[in-house]
């Protein structure tokens, strides 16, 4: 960012950067304030350089936190990506050997390209693989709590699985499937031992899929999982407005749950309880009409921007005009949709 204009060539070291960030996203950005990748820029790498022999020197932690961000692609679009999942972690847990971590960066690697060729800056489609992070940024961001960014994913996919399980989305049998995935991986949380629910909370409230549906007091946009392979869609953004209870009730039975895993050693050796499957909150609502109406109104301010920048190119255009700087004036012309051809 200090450096703006030169030229960028990633070379990740490590196993979530290589097929999660460096060669394939787009955003250059840090943390600020609190909050994660919120100030920043989008800038396309000149190039990519990923060793895979630099996996030799990870270990577990660095080893999870990229296939925490696999597990989540194996819920978003099932197949080869949950496939690949199924004989690996829920084999034989992180312990890949380097031939599979190699098939997994190539897979890993195309899951990314797959939406990012359609939505390279993440504002709609792409938004999907900020799956299981509203939650898992939250705590990351938390004092005294310490997880990887992958772990931290796949954790709060157990909170984005409640919700959607609780709001009538997700099935009992599809939340054990899903479910399933991120016990196999079995991933790590050092939670401090106060009560953290209100400054999750504060950090979910301030996550950066806000602005993309109208605010509506009360409730928190999510993006939730119906089962393995199927995302929920109730518009383009993939967004769904959860109650702020829902998710503080979320936030709590999460953090108990992985205190009790901690006291026993792993989620495997815990049995996830779900919640009563006779009782359902209604789905709340998308709003469409707001929805439709702040769509009509980013698209008359387009039309706005685009008749300005029409006024400013034929300004500009009889300025040269006046100076007799033809080639500009061609340019200009062009610019805003004719044809000109220069005369003597």
């Amino acid at each position: 960012m200090l450096f703006r204009g030169i030229r960028l060539v990633q070379c990740p070291t490590s196993f979530l950067n290589a097929h999660d960030a460096a060669a394939s996203s787009q955003k250059q950005a840090i943390n600020h304030a609190g909050y994660k990748n919120i100030v920043g820029l989008y800038h396309v790498p000149t190039m990519a350089l990923i060793d895979t022999s630099f996996y030799s020197t990870l270990g577990e932690t660095e080893l999870k936190a990229g296939l925490g961000e696999l597990t989540k692609n194996a819920a978003l679009f099932g197949g080869k990506h949950y496939e690949l999942m199924k004989k690996t972690t829920m084999v034989k847990g992180w312990k890949l050997s380097g031939e599979e971590l190699v098939d997994a960066t190539y897979i890993g690697l195309g899951a990314k390209d797959m939406l990012l060729r359609h939505d390279p800056k993440e504002k709609h489609l792409a938004l999907l693989f900020e799956y299981g992070h509203t939650v898992g940024h939250a705590l990351e961001l938390t004092k005294g709590v310490s997880t990887s960014h992958g772990e931290g994913v796949t954790i709060g996919m157990l909170a984005a699985s409640y919700i959607s399980n609780r709001m009538g989305i997700m099935s009992d049998a599809d939340r054990a499937t899903h479910d399933a995935l991120v016990i196999a991986l079995d991933p790590k949380i050092h939670l401090p031992p106060h009560d953290i629910t209100d400054e999750v909370l504060d950090k979910v409230m301030h996550d950066n899929k806000r602005g993309y549906l109208p605010e509506r007091a009360g409730f928190c946009p999510f993006i939730l999982n119906q089962r393995v392979g199927e995302m929920h869609a109730p518009n383009k953004y993939y967004l769904e407005y959860v109650p702020v209870h829902l998710v503080r009730e979320a936030i709590l039975w999460l953090v108990g749950t992985m205190r009790q895993a901690s006291a026993v050693g792993s989620l495997r050796a815990l049995r996830l309880a779900l919640p009563d499957s006779s009782f359902h909150l209604s789905r709340a609502p998308t709003q469409e009409k707001e929805l439709a109406e702040l769509q009509e109104k980013e698209l008359a301010d387009l039309r706005e921007k685009e008749l300005a920048e029409l006024v400013q190119e034929k300004a500009r255009a009889e300025f040269h005009v006046l100076c007799g700087d033809k080639e500009n004036v061609i340019s200009s012309m062009a610019r805003m949709g004719f044809q000109a051809t220069p005369t003597t």
